[in-house]
């Protein structure tokens, strides 16, 4: 490439081939970005970004918002062909300042063990690591022959809410409620954590909540949906299990689940009976990082100004 200016500006459909054209080599093919482009595309509130290197897009990004004043930075990608040239830092730091510009007080984001590069560079600028996931799925196709049971119920929001801030899960995920990818600073907004999702089902025992778990659609419809949520007694959490896959016959289900050198889900060994896959041998692969806007901006990497940016 002759050029060293990078030209980042806003995502507009005629980029699509393009986006789709370089996030087909991610993940084997199989990234995500291409079921969520649409809704990045529309969205009126949130921020999508082209890097243009050479009149040729080489990478893209996206923010939104978790809630008021918490950012969410995903889909940062660039092209495998012009890796090393500096387009990943580039776009870090205009996704921070433009985000600041917007009212963030604080930037949310997660990413995969193997992203070691991203990783490096989303220090460099100051992020913080907060929480770790092991990142499990069940295949599509995994029929229950379960039967439904009476004393399975669906849960309001507000109980659902006071039941997640008093569990182990939340506690060992240091309190960020997992949306997917996304990861909720829950005690900002209980309720809406709880709210966005579909399905939340309990079993009782002497009147209260035994045993809870809140399943939702994966965010761009991609067929597959995430159990968010589980926890509660043993016994209790094996029926709710059984009783989603009934529910989800046929369908992938993907799960977030903390897991530290303190302990792990307790419903994780449960999960590994009824035959879920982990990525990476059942460690935490998965890590949830945030950067405070009100910091010191001396101690990290200034951003850059919206436009070209000198590589």
């Amino acid at each position: 490439m002759s050029q060293d200016e990078l030209i980042l500006r806003p995502m507009v459909e005629a980029d699509r081939a393009r986006i789709m054209e370089i996030s087909s080599q991610i993940w084997d093919g199989e990234d995500w970005v291409p079921e969520a482009l649409t809704d990045w595309l529309n969205e009126k509130t949130g921020e999508a970004v082209a890097a243009v290197l050479d009149k040729q897009i080489v990478g893209f990004a996206h923010r939104t918002w978790l809630c008021p004043k918490h950012a969410w930075f995903e889909g940062l990608r660039t092209d495998p062909a012009c890796r090393g040239q500096g387009t990943a830092k580039a776009m870090t730091q205009y996704m921070i300042q433009s985000a600041h510009r917007a009212g963030a007080g604080t930037i949310h984001l997660s990413t995969y063990i193997d992203n070691k590069a991203s990783i490096h560079i989303l220090e460099s600028f100051g992020f913080k690591r907060v929480a770790e996931f092991v990142l499990l799925e069940r295949p599509a196709g995994g029929e229950s022959t379960a039967r439904s049971s009476n004393a399975i119920e669906p849960i309001g929001e507000e109980e659902a809410a006071e039941f997640v801030a008093r569990s182990p899960f939340l506690e060992l995920a240091h309190r960020r409620f997992p949306h997917g990818w996304r990861f909720f600073p829950f005690d900002i907004d209980p309720r809406a954590a709880v709210s966005r999702l579909e399905t939340r089902i309990g079993i009782r025992r002497d009147d209260a909540l035994a045993a809870l778990a809140c399943v939702r659609e994966c965010v761009g419809g991609i067929g597959a949906v995430t159990l968010n949520f589980c926890d509660g007694t043993t016994e209790a959490m094996r029926r709710l299990v059984e009783e989603i896959h009934r529910l989800y016959g046929g369908r992938k289900i993907e799960t977030k689940l903390p897991k530290t050198i303190h302990g792990e889900a307790a419903v994780l060994p449960i999960l590994r009976e009824h035959g879920y896959q982990a990525w990476n041998d059942f460690d935490a692969d998965v890590f949830a990082y945030e950067l405070a806007l009100s910091e010191p901006q001396s101690d990290r990497p200034q951003a850059a100004l919206p436009g070209q940016l000198d590589l």
